[in-house]
């Protein structure tokens, strides 16, 4: 009979994609001036690795604007991509940020579609990623009295909320 090795010992199956990625993230937070290395949890859905980061200090990889945890996000993308051949989806954040910032873009959205409606002229938001755009679009894709548009090329890509003509 063979002798059966603990989990942590199997060389046979490999780790999960997941997992590959949370060893990955906490190989890269060690290039940060953090004081301890914070927690980070992994797991797969669907198409996707999430990963979330929480610890002391650790606002430091959120950047101005979510530019650092954005970076850090491609960066691990090409990692796990290089090092198991997965095309899974990462998707990183930091303390909550990006749930945060998902909702005052839907907040802004809806007040600058408000402001639109009322005074009939259209308002640029402002340079922003493909994410964030897609948020504002997708909060004002069945609003009756404006519409969206994306324009002008990155880094400049900004939304412009206009009216709809009735």
């Amino acid at each position: 009979m063979a002798e059966e090795k603990p989990p942590d010992q199997e060389q046979d199956s490999p780790q999960p994609v997941a997992e590959q990625a949370r060893q990955l993230c906490i190989q890269l937070l060690k290039f940060f001036p953090l004081f301890e290395t914070p927690r980070v949890r992994a797991w797969e859905e669907a198409e996707k690795v999430l990963l979330e980061i929480d610890g002391d200090k650790s606002g430091i990889l959120i950047g101005k604007h979510g530019q650092t945890l954005q970076a850090l996000e491609f960066v691990l993308a090409r990692m796990l991509q290089h090092q198991t051949n997965s095309l899974k989806r990462v998707q990183l954040d930091c303390e909550g940020y990006r749930k945060r910032r998902k909702l005052m873009l839907e907040n802004l959205a809806r007040e600058t579609a408000a402001e639109v409606a009322d005074t009939r002229e259209a308002i640029a938001l402002g340079p922003m990623s493909s994410e964030e755009r897609k948020i504002i679009h997708l909060t004002l894709k069945d609003h009756p009295q404006v519409f969206t548009e994306s324009e002008d090329i990155p880094p400049d890509r900004q939304v412009v909320v206009k009216p709809r003509e009735n």
